[in-house]
């Protein structure tokens, strides 16, 4: 069995199932429920900004990962 950990909260995902129980964004393992809260916050972001861009979201996605890296939360 293979055991892996949430980039952002650190816990171990249980039986790791790509784009079920984890996400790989980037270089970036993320588990489920961060996944959920990643999503909510960048939600009014993205609505918010005209024109969209994939690089500029990519740079908005990364940046709310790294920040959530630091603070040991989503």
């Amino acid at each position: 069995m293979k055991t892996l950990y949430c980039d952002i909260c650190g816990n171990a995902i249980e039986d790791p199932i790509p784009t079920r129980s984890y996400f790989q964004i980037r270089e970036f393992d993320v588990c489920e429920s961060c996944k959920d809260v990643l999503d909510a916050r960048l939600r009014p972001v993205v609505r918010g900004h005209f024109p969209y861009s994939p690089e500029w979201y990519e740079q908005q996605v990364i940046g709310v990962i790294e920040k959530g890296i630091s603070a040991g939360r989503p």
